[in-house]
């Protein structure tokens, strides 16, 4: 109950309600559109989802953002591992001179080899030659004992010597020209291969690098499209944020606005329980059909207090019936069992214990409560008189715009 000016009363407490209640209000039909305070909880309702929606849009474009610029020291860790391997291309290329050099310098060596061995075969095969038409070992040893004496002997013997001494040594470099050449042809060779080796290596990496370089690329621009996307949904959900507090705003006016024209929501006829129905009118239950649909609650046996108020105060006891349910949870509420209160009555959001009012007995709190609503809320000189309906009770009477549903939808399951 929200009744700001009078000394016990502040703001009503809202309480839960049975399951069965709400799969009941849940299946009824909305309230008609004209209710300013349905109006203005359908703009709070439209403003918080913007709120959520902006939060969430910010938080996207946070993420989005990280995102973009994990991505940006990606492209600058890939820049960087790209300038490592442009290095080692570099490095490659250079061996790759160095093994061209080698191998021109092996092949000239070679080519000064053979010339050497060539020249070398052809001393030795004139020696060979020559020593075969001068009678080969036989005419030198002729040519030795053939001296006049000893001394010359000796000479000739040592020139004899001396010249194949000079073919043994001829004869040895041709061997070791020969193997020098082998080994710098194998070195070449060897060099050659790998050169073929290093060249395919630069191939392989400078491929890989073109794929990097392409897929950094693509990340780095999806990511800071993804960031501006977010930015976009951002900017969107802040202007619906603006809208929906103009909204807002628009609708707590129209309803001020409804409150100071002292609006009137007159009752419409009709067989079912809405929250138009009139609440002056006697509701047509009787003291057992209410004990029967009360009983084995915490509410049992007030059928006849209900039907007291009902002719006492001209308030229809199925509304009353409906509220008290609502109010205390079908009389099981704290406030309820303690202090005899089954409509919250008192109650305010910031302390609702201990400023609901005491009451004797579920009785007397039946008469003292409906005495209060006939005279300020269903009396065309009552203080919040806004018409003897739910609809015309829940302009001042609750914060909650769909209270006069909940009380109407509970209110059409009393037989």
């Amino acid at each position: 109950m929200r009744l700001p000016s009078h000394p016990l009363v502040r703001h009503r407490v809202r309480l839960a309600i049975p399951g069965a209640v709400i799969l009941t209000f849940l299946a009824q039909p909305a309230a008609a559109a004209g209710n300013p305070q349905t109006a203005v909880h359908n703009a709070q309702q439209n403003l918080q989802s913007a709120q959520q929606n902006a939060q969430n849009a910010l938080r996207n474009a946070e993420k989005a953002q990280n995102q973009a610029g994990s991505q940006d020291r990606a492209l600058a860790t890939a820049q960087a591992q790209l300038a490592a391997v442009a290095a080692q291309l570099a490095a490659l290329e250079q061996r790759i001179a160095a093994l061209d050099a080698t191998i021109a310098s092996d092949t000239a060596t070679v080519a000064q080899l053979n010339e050497q061995l060539a020249s070398d075969r052809a001393h030795l095969a004139a020696y060979v030659r020559h020593t075969y038409e001068n009678g080969g070992s036989v005419a030198a040893l002729v040519y030795v004992i053939s001296a006049r004496d000893i001394p010359t002997a000796i000479q000739r013997k040592e020139a004899v010597d001396h010249v194949a001494n000079a073919a043994q040594m001829l004869v040895n470099r041709i061997h070791s020209e020969t193997a020098l050449a082998q080994k710098t042809l194998e070195a070449d060779n060897a060099a050659r291969a790998q050169l073929s080796i290093v060249q395919q290596q630069e191939r392989t990496t400078q491929a890989l690098v073109a794929v990097q370089e392409e897929q950094v690329a693509s990340v780095d621009a999806a990511a800071h499209q993804a960031a501006n996307q977010a930015q976009s949904q951002l900017a969107a959900a802040k202007s619906q944020l603006t809208a929906a507090q103009k909204e807002l705003a628009a609708k707590e006016a129209a309803l001020a606005a409804a409150r100071a024209r002292g609006i009137i929501y007159s009752p419409v006829p009709g067989v079912d329980f809405t929250v138009d129905t009139d609440l002056t009118r006697p509701s047509g239950e009787t003291v057992d059909r209410l004990n029967n649909f009360l009983q084995g609650t915490n509410m049992a046996g007030l059928g006849g207090s209900f039907m007291q108020a009902e002719h006492a105060y001209h308030v229809n006891a199925r509304y009353f019936v409906a509220h008290a349910i609502l109010e205390s949870d079908w009389g099981s509420s704290a406030i309820a069992q303690d202090k005899h209160n089954l409509f919250g009555f008192g109650a305010d959001d910031a302390n609702p214990y201990g400023d609901a009012k005491s009451f004797p007995s579920f009785d007397a709190c039946v008469q003292y409560v409906a005495q209060f609503i006939q005279v300020n809320y269903l009396s065309p000189n009552g203080r919040y008189y806004h018409g003897p309906t739910l609809r015309g009770m829940n302009v001042d009477y609750a914060s909650d715009p769909n209270w006069a549903d909940k009380i109407a939808s509970i209110a059409r399951t009393i037989p």
